[in-house]
């Protein structure tokens, strides 16, 4: 049984799956998508820093926009899973619900980027002002999302054994 001593999680007697030694497959998944979406940010502030333009940046966060989507699937299945133990009562429960809210919503804003991009961005040497906006609202609702994450993990110690006092 995992638990984190406060009686948040219920048993887990293999029902949750999880890596070597119990550790979660959703806190593995995580940082692949976290780190293409803000890195297409990054490429998209940097297609910026020249007259003209980096268009290989603009075609490089287009696909950092795909891998993160994809990726972040992945990590959203894991944590459903996760979410399904954490029993409803808890105060986790909460902040659970928030962490998914605000990855959805992540989530779907890079979508609509991604699809907003898919025709141009091998044509353009900028990253569109608009894209831009929308791809740092995402990722200021990401790290949001990161936030909250965080506190399930070391404020409710979801998914943490507890191996010593």
């Amino acid at each position: 049984m995992i638990s984190s001593g406060r009686g948040y999680l219920r048993s887990m007697n293999g029902r949750t799956p999880t890596g070597r030694g119990g550790v979660p497959f959703h806190a593995l998944l995580a940082p692949l998508p976290v780190g293409a979406f803000l890195s297409s940010l990054i490429f998209d502030i940097l297609t910026w820093t020249r007259a003209d333009g980096l268009p290989y940046l603009v075609d490089g966060a287009f696909w950092l926009i795909g891998t993160g989507l994809i990726s972040g699937l992945l990590a959203a299945i894991a944590g459903v899973v996760d979410l399904g133990s954490i029993a409803r009562h808890a105060p986790a429960f909460r902040t659970a619900v928030i962490h998914l809210v605000f990855n959805l919503t992540a989530a779907i804003l890079f979508g609509i980027g991604y699809a907003w991009r898919a025709g141009a961005h091998v044509e353009l040497d900028k990253t569109r002002p608009g894209q831009l906006a929308l791809s740092a609202v995402a990722a200021v609702v990401l790290i949001a999302a990161l936030f909250s994450g965080v506190k399930l993990t070391y404020r409710h110690g979801v998914r943490v054994v507890g191996r010593a006092n």
